[in-house]
């Protein structure tokens, strides 16, 4: 039994800001943080100065040349929309907090923002008019806590047939795994194991702007800090009979795989510490991805019905923009065009790396473009820690 994704709705809770001025208020931030903790332990030592900081932000800063904005829900619009000059980092509750303390808000504070935002996320994703899917799948890797925010929506929804499940800490390539239990769940309903199920839906609330360590100046939190924004969507998963009832289009999953790529465990890892959730890179995630990529997918787009090189120019290619390097490191191990990673391109540009509310982003904007054709074939690869690569072969329906 196949399934249809479709019915993608994105949600925003703050409006974008130019990755230039969310620079500006970076330095400033990071500059306050200093100032309020000099001489504490866990603070930056004396000796770094605010145009130290403000040297490092602009030498490691993530350039708008690749990401034009972000959304970044730890900064309320009404100070978004300030000069970077004019904002008193004292009297925003996020930022306020580095003053008591050199890492700000504990991991438990950091997480109950997370629920405040990711609640009236999805009370965006469902209006009061809307039918409840048989299943909700909550995918994060940014905050969870028990009972989720989409348990609070079914419980105050009544929706006492709609069941919950969740889909966490897996990373930028998140949403795979998710269309994986997805499947799995109405093949299920489909053997008689469940109750009737011919609607799954996911749903994704990162909000990676709560992790942010103004108090580290190294170049992997400097990166981390201006590449990641917060992304909210959700979209819905159809057994084939139920998708044919409906109208508008769809991406049929034709074929899945995912691996851990070998020898790689310390190569990408995410992990909770004590005020927030950090993530380490080595320099050796591209070489692992340059070795394995080529092969990996060769093989799924196989056992899809598909040939990389004979097919390749008909694709549309997804390739989960984890950094403007990564997805110009994945073109050409694939030796694609430029025209075919304009899609991953234009979402960095436009929103930074939601982690794995991103693909979905990129399904979505792919199944709003009227030039795309049914029967399209549609390749779609993210990367995570283990270090993990997550792959899937579908056809615009």
């Amino acid at each position: 039994m196949g399934i249809v994704l479709s019915d993608f709705k994105p949600v925003h809770l703050t409006e974008p800001v130019c990755q230039e001025k969310l620079r500006e208020i970076a330095i400033g931030f990071a500059q306050f943080a200093a100032k309020a903790n000099v001489g504490r332990d866990g603070a930056l030592s004396p000796e770094i100065s605010p145009e130290m900081i403000r040297s490092a932000w602009e030498k490691y800063c993530v350039s708008p040349k690749y990401i034009q904005s972000r959304r970044v829900s730890v900064l309320p619009d009404a100070e978004a929309a300030k000069a970077p000059h004019d904002l008193d980092y004292a009297t925003i509750p996020f930022s306020s907090a580095f003053s008591e303390r050199p890492g700000g808000w504990d991991l438990n504070a950091r997480l109950a923002m997370f629920r405040e935002h990711a609640c009236a996320a999805i009370q965006k994703m469902y209006p009061k008019s809307d039918d409840p899917p048989d299943e909700i799948i909550h995918v994060s890797c940014t905050g969870y806590r028990l009972p989720s925010p989409v348990h609070e929506l079914v419980s105050e929804r009544n929706w006492n047939r709609t069941t919950v499940s969740h889909c966490y800490h897996q990373g930028c390539y998140g949403a795979f795994p998710a269309v994986r239990m997805a499947a799995g769940i109405l093949m299920a309903a489909s053997s008689g194991l469940g109750r009737i199920s011919e609607r799954v839906d996911v749903a994704h609330t990162e909000i990676c702007s709560i992790h942010v360590a103004p108090e580290c100046l190294d170049p992997g939190h400097i990166i981390c800090d201006s590449l990641f924004g917060d992304g909210f969507i959700r979209y819905s998963a159809y057994s084939n009979g139920a998708f044919r009832e409906r109208t508008g289009p769809g991406l049929e999953v034709l074929r899945y795989a995912e691996c851990v790529i070998p020898n790689s465990l310390n190569a990408m890892t995410w992990r909770p510490i004590a005020n927030r959730f950090e993530m380490t890179l080595s320099a050796e995630v591209p070489r692992l991805i340059t070795t394995h990529v080529t092969g990996f997918i060769a093989e799924l787009l196989r056992d899809a019905g598909l040939n990389l090189e004979s097919d390749k120019a008909n694709i549309i290619w997804v390739i989960h923009p984890g950094g403007p390097a990564i997805v110009e490191l994945v073109a050409t191990c694939l030796q694609l065009t430029k025209e075919q990673i304009v899609l991953s391109k234009e979402a960095l540009r436009e929103g930074g790396n939601m982690s794995s509310a991103t693909v979905p982003h990129i399904w979505d904007r792919m199944l709003r473009d009227p030039e795309v054709k049914k029967g399209t074939p549609v390749l779609s690869i993210a990367f995570g820690p283990g270090l993990t690569a997550a792959a899937m072969v579908a056809r615009v329906v």
